[in-house]
């Protein structure tokens, strides 16, 4: 489908829409959602009438359809796949839609992997289908248009209206998952990148975020795209009072590697229970007898103070990922560990900040 474009202007006149199913690719029947073919021409026939759309043509590929939930590192693939192969030079920009649940992964897989295409990639969900009164998926697709148009800065986005009625854009690595109540997003500092006002793209002047001229600026590849793959024998543990490490065995299947989580304060539980395996560093040494490199995230800069307990995880040979949200984190192991042949190249990709998932500037 294409919104005709009438205007004289400089920039691309064209859009590519790539549709992957999700919230905001699906119909509601009964109390059922799910993922239905016909969303995306309503999508593009709700903005062609909203007053303020912009004249561009739309184009649109569907490499997949799933709901989000269900997204799988193989889906990552098709998805690369897709980007990868179309001729992205007629383009302002792309819109991906996606599914809520597991948007934040797509986008940091795509950072790592897109960053350097050269033109804007806006990831857009929705909380709910685009019938339900409450949807705000349109208002998302447009101000993600918005964005490109306005701002034209090239990299990895997401466009998602927050409860306050912010249109926010966010950095591909810097968007945390939304909570289970309220379906809010948010980022590891609280700002996103920016917000559209009125049509216009206005960035946050956080102090962790890059300038807008340093995201024009022309840059390599990470990563072999075809070589891209991901390890799905990534373990991921979220620190609470009681974690017995013990109910962690592998004899069975031997992970990859292990991202360990930490509170708000850097910190996991080093205490040494008679009752059950309570201590990180005893189960850093588990990781050690069985060959599976142990890291958390997000740890401290260099030179930070630290509370105890994360003094002496660090000093028992945790590896830490430091000044990165456990999206990125993650993504960025799975991507190490299933593409990076040695350990040297392996170290070297994860130490890389590749699009801005290095928070620096901050108190972190």
């Amino acid at each position: 489908m294409t919104i005709p474009y009438t205007e004289d202007t400089d920039m691309k006149d064209r859009i590519m829409v790539i549709f992957t199913g999700g919230t905001i690719g699906s119909r509601m029947s009964g109390n059922v959602i799910d993922v239905h073919q016909d969303t995306r021409y309503e999508l593009l026939e709700q903005y062609s009438r909203l007053e303020d759309s912009r004249p561009f043509e739309m184009d649109t590929l569907q490499p997949l359809q799933v709901l989000s939930e269900n997204m799988t590192p193989d889906n990552w693939l098709e998805l690369l796949a897709a980007l990868d192969q179309m001729d992205r030079s007629p383009y302002a920009g792309i819109i991906i839609t996606h599914g809520s649940d597991t948007v934040p992964y797509t986008a940091a897989m795509l950072s790592y992997t897109a960053s350097h295409y050269g033109l804007p990639i806006v990831l857009v969900a929705s909380n709910q289908p685009l019938g339900h009164p409450r949807s705000n998926g349109l208002r998302n697709f447009a101000a993600a248009v918005d964005f490109i148009a306005d701002a034209d800065i090239p990299g990895v986005y997401v466009s998602f209206e927050n409860e306050r009625g912010d249109h926010a854009i966010y950095l591909g690595t810097r968007i945390t998952e939304a909570l289970p109540f309220n379906d809010q997003f948010d980022s590891p500092y609280g700002v996103p990148f920016g917000r559209v006002v009125d049509g216009i793209f206005v960035p946050d002047q956080h102090e962790v975020h890059p300038e807008v001229a340093e995201l024009r600026a022309v840059r390599e590849p990470a990563a072999d795209l075809r070589r891209v793959r991901f390890s799905t024998k990534v373990m991921y543990i979220r620190p609470f009072p009681g974690l017995n490490y013990a109910l962690y065995d592998f004899r069975s299947a031997r992970p990859d590697a292990v991202l360990h989580g930490v509170y708000h304060s850097a910190t996991a539980s080093s205490f040494t229970s008679e009752r059950y395996s309570s201590s990180i560093t005893g189960f850093a040494a588990y990781c050690r007898e069985h060959g599976v490199p142990l890291y958390v995230a997000p740890a401290k800069g260099q030179g930070s103070a630290l509370y105890r307990s994360a003094d002496e995880f660090m000093r028992a040979g945790i590896l830490g990922l430091p000044k990165i949200g456990m999206e990125a984190a993650l993504v960025k192991l799975m991507l190490a560990y299933g593409t990076c042949d040695t350990e040297e190249e392996r170290s070297a990709f994860l130490g890389r900040n590749i699009f801005y998932e290095h928070h620096e500037g901050g108190s972190w």
